[in-house]
């Protein structure tokens, strides 16, 4: 009697392990981002832009256009992230010459055309006079300051990806900036 008292508990313990394990681990990871052109997509997980080749800068943007003659430009931060271009080349048969739709889950839709993705964009001074002897890296960021938007966005407002332009502290339109972004689509030209 005591033995099958001991093998029952055994037993009771060990389906709790098992159940605990079963809620603790879950080696499936959601994709957050994919990216198409023409009838081929890629998706990824945030390990898997984690894993691949990051790129850090800082950045801020001007916002204008507020009121009449004012300028607001945001505080500098680091991000982390990919650049686009590096995204772009795990994609095959890419066109010479494309445009990029980036979707934010909102609905939001932005256009950039290759040059901008190539950093070719008005960059700012501190006055919000435009300068053009820089230019700069359009990455998609999933951490900024050094923490994955998901830590410090748990609401998602602005992650957990976000496409910023960066380099050494450069100040970029507000326009070009998006937030919540989840897909990309390339439309060749």
């Amino acid at each position: 009697m005591i033995k099958k008292f001991i093998i029952l508990v055994i037993l009771i313990v060990l389906n709790l392990i098992f159940l605990t394990l079963g809620c603790i681990e879950n080696t499936e990871e959601d994709e957050i981002l994919t990216i198409t052109y023409e009838n081929y997509s890629m998706n990824y997980t945030l390990n898997d832009l984690g894993s691949m080749e990051s790129y850090t800068g800082t950045g801020r943007y001007i916002k204008s256009k507020l009121l009449p003659d004012s300028v607001v430009i945001e505080n500098s931060n680091l991000y982390i992230g990919v650049k686009i271009i590096t995204l772009l080349d795990d994609m095959p048969d890419m066109p010479e010459n494309y445009n990029l739709s980036i979707i934010s889950s909102d609905g939001w839709i932005i256009n950039f055309t290759k040059n901008e993705v190539m950093g070719f964009v008005d960059i700012y001074d501190e006055m919000g006079n435009i300068i053009s002897n820089q230019t700069t890296v359009m990455i998609i960021a999933y951490k900024e300051n050094g923490e994955y938007y998901n830590v410090i966005d748990e609401d998602n407002v602005i992650g957990p990806l976000r496409i910023a332009f960066v380099g050494n502290d450069v100040i970029t339109s507000s326009n070009l900036w998006s937030r919540k972004v989840v897909s990309i689509h390339i439309n060749k030209i």
